[in-house]
């Protein structure tokens, strides 16, 4: 015989997550320019650090720290390039898609938690402004986890560990 409060647990996780979608569709649209790292102010949804290095000093330091975490490079989106492509022209930005399967698998593995994959993979965008400075930026998963179920919330705050510590050997 099944249990029908497992039903409304499930409901409430499912709840839980689509609410967590739809306030970030609606930061993104309602708090435009907030990655921006002026000033040395901390946005409140994204995480900026300035590295010391050149663009591509950074964007090959990364690439070399995740490997050396044991994290997998999935994808690399040249925004700067492709627009470039299409008649902008931009400093350098690049959009790196990195996975630990450690971390994945943990919440790819549970159905109930499947709808987090929309967030998946950690993504990190490497950028160059205008004065010729050099940043990373990451989402600020503090601001997040309190929304997630506590194993989602274990598992990304562990993730975010990880990331901060690739980007600060980076950075050095």
């Amino acid at each position: 015989m099944s249990n029908p409060n497992m039903f409304q647990s499930r409901s409430r996780t499912i709840r839980g997550i689509k609410a967590f979608a739809l306030l970030l569709l609606l930061a993104a649209w309602v708090i435009p320019g907030v990655a921006m790292a002026q000033g040395g102010d901390q946005p409140e949804l994204v995480q900026v650090v300035k590295s010391n290095k050149s663009f591509p000093d950074t964007l090959s330091t990364f690439k070399e720290e995740v490997r050396k975490a044991g994290w997998s490079l999935l994808n690399s989106n040249n925004m700067a390039g492709v627009l470039s492509e299409r008649g902008f022209t931009l400093d350098p930005v690049v959009i790196l898609d990195v996975c630990s399967g450690k971390y994945s698998a943990r919440i790819l593995s549970n159905d109930d938690y499947r709808p987090i994959s929309a967030f998946m993979p950690c993504r990190v965008s490497i950028y160059q402004t205008s004065t010729g400075d050099v940043f990373i930026a990451r989402m600020n998963t503090g601001a997040f986890v309190q929304m997630m179920p506590p194993e989602v919330a274990e598992v990304m705050t562990a993730s975010d560990s990880e990331i901060a510590e690739i980007i600060a050997r980076t950075v050095r």
